[in-house]
């Protein structure tokens, strides 16, 4: 199924089919990562495509496996770049450059553990960037590049993101879906997006809100 059919549903309705699908205790919600990039936490972006992960460590850590290059040069055009960093580095980890390299592969945005910098040249270059918060220090003075295409987990998660799962992001969040339930989500979000658009229509006519949800969820 294609990945359009999945970019139609927000971040909310997409975790709300995945706890109902089983997938505890989160839904795929990655909390705390906000848009920075093209507006703050406003407008209708909303980005979708596979996870091209990344794990960053300190730069003093001379025990985790070394990237050759940087890292935007390893991502596979078409990709979502989800950055992994560790949890106490006040610097920014994704910056304007990063930004131009992957809009250059057609990437259609990050997601980052961590913070961002060069908010006015990500948001002139009009691409995604969602993360914790924003820096202004540079991210190669504290902390490198380890490894691409692994399994990473954000900071305040448990969900793990494998390289190649689903990423959707927008003004309502970030959420995770794994590749093998993309389907099952859409066909999910399909059925119950129908019946809460039924629930709004009831509401705002004046039926409340208990009696709504019981003529509609009740039955779902």
């Amino acid at each position: 199924m294609s990945l359009q059919a999945l970019k139609k549903f927000s971040s909310c309705e997409i975790a709300d089919a995945l706890l109902k699908l089983g997938q505890k205790p989160w839904g795929g919600y990655i909390p705390d990562i906000h848009m920075w990039s093209p507006a703050f936490c406003q407008g209708d972006t909303r980005i979708i495509g596979p996870a091209f992960t990344v794990k960053l460590v300190k730069k003093e850590d001379t025990d985790a496996p070394s990237l050759k290059g940087h890292f935007v040069d390893h991502v596979t055009p078409g990709s979502v770049v989800v950055v992994s960093a560790p949890p106490d580095v006040k610097n920014a980890c994704w910056g304007g450059l990063m930004s131009a390299g992957a809009q250059a592969k057609n990437c259609p945005g990050a997601i980052i553990d961590g913070r961002v910098r060069d908010l006015a040249e990500q948001r002139e270059l009009g691409f995604p960037v969602f993360a914790k918060s924003h820096s202004i220090l540079p991210q190669g003075a504290f902390v490198r590049a380890s490894e691409v295409q692994v399994p990473v987990t954000f900071s305040e998660s448990p969900v793990v993101i494998h390289p190649g799962d689903i990423m959707v992001a927008d003004l309502d969040g970030v959420v995770c879906v794994p590749v093998d339930m993309v389907e099952k989500v859409v066909e999910n979000c399909t059925k119950y997006v129908a019946i809460d658009n039924k629930c709004m229509e009831e509401i705002k006519k004046g039926h409340g809100v208990k009696e709504t949800f019981d003529k509609y969820r009740g039955k779902a």
